[in-house]
């Protein structure tokens, strides 16, 4: 496998997220994932990308959400980043897998104790009806006690999933002339770029 043929889309990415940061993007990591149950009715919602590298991209969620449940199901996914301030929008394709419970804990161990306070604060009731927003303060500031001077344990609900793309589409939004539409393919393991008409 050529590491430089297998690089270029994936360097692409990483230099528009960064030029979209330095734009003054806050968040230029969020995706739209959609994801589809086994007769394919699709469904989506923003995550956003923990790790981007020439194995794919990185996401967590909870157990128990409706996209576990159709990952599991239909291992298929895509994602679109839109970069509003560049006018760019970038579309990938591919199955997903599960990340190893070793690489959960890895990613675990890498967030502010707040994040992990508030993950397992409303992870085990993620999608469920509640009766009141207090239900969740109230465990928050109840964990929060608990746990003042301790790490906090993996929780159960935490889990990580890595896009493998197949296909990724680079579009940039013309301004005078025409867009752009760039289209990468995984062929043996090396990409095929395609120029593609808007």
């Amino acid at each position: 496998m050529s590491l430089i043929a297998y690089s270029i889309p994936f360097n692409r990415i990483q230099a528009w997220l960064e030029k979209e940061k330095e734009l003054g993007s806050p968040f230029p990591d969020r995706v739209v994932l959609a994801t589809a149950t086994p007769q394919g009715v699709p469904s989506s919602r923003i995550v956003a990308i923990r790790e981007l590298t020439e194995q794919g991209l990185v996401f967590f969620t909870q157990l128990g959400t409706k996209k576990t449940h159709e990952l599991r199901e239909n291992p298929c996914a895509s994602m679109t980043l839109w970069l509003a301030l560049q006018q760019r929008q970038v579309i990938l394709d591919g199955n997903i897998i599960s990340l190893t419970q070793q690489e959960n804990e890895s990613f675990w161990k890498a967030l502010p104790q707040e994040r992990q306070l508030r993950f397992s604060t409303y992870a085990p009731l993620s999608g469920q009806p509640i009766s009141s927003a207090a239900i969740l303060e109230d465990e928050f500031q109840k964990l929060t006690k608990t746990f003042k001077d301790q790490p906090l344990p993996v929780c159960k609900h935490y889990c990580g999933y890595r896009l493998l793309p197949e296909s990724i589409s680079f579009y940039t939004l013309g301004t005078q002339n025409f867009s752009e539409s760039i289209k990468y393919t995984l062929h043996h393991q090396q990409w095929k770029e395609q120029l593609i008409s808007p």
